[in-house]
């Protein structure tokens, strides 16, 4: 038996449940600067347990430790493209504080879609008669 379908891009981006693509994952909208970071503890339509042990969420700090070198380096070379690198210190820092609620978000999205279902794929997917997910 194959194991159900996940949800795709469109839920991601949309900080949706990565199992049935419903549900919100936080909270709060992401505009909420003190509580951004803030997450349903399980999914409100498919009762997916968003942080399947203490400390899951660690591992998003990685995430979003890359997704922020991904960016300083995007901007590194578009600056420079623009003759504006001596700006650089003061653009890339500024754009980093704007977008850390959304990059933070990111990381713990990365998570649940990419970690969960391979780690925990017993809570993710269930199990079934024919396969034990092991």
């Amino acid at each position: 038996m194959a194991a159900p379908k996940r949800a795709g891009i469109v839920p991601f981006f949309r900080a949706r449940c990565p199992r049935c693509g419903e549900g919100d994952v936080f909270l709060n909208k992401v505009l909420s600067f003190k509580k951004f970071s803030d997450t349903h503890e399980e999914c409100p339509k498919c009762g997916l347990k968003f942080e399947p042990e203490t400390g899951f969420f660690v591992g998003a700090m990685y995430w979003t430790y890359a997704l922020l070198v991904v960016l300083s380096v995007v901007m590194s070379v578009l600056l420079y493209k623009m003759d504006l690198f001596d700006e650089a210190v003061y653009i890339i820092p500024a754009l980093i504080i704007f977008l850390l609620p959304w990059v933070f978000r990111t990381g713990r999205l990365l998570m649940l879609y990419v970690v969960y279902p391979a780690m925990y794929k017993k809570l993710f997917f269930g199990s079934t008669d024919e396969d034990d997910y092991s």
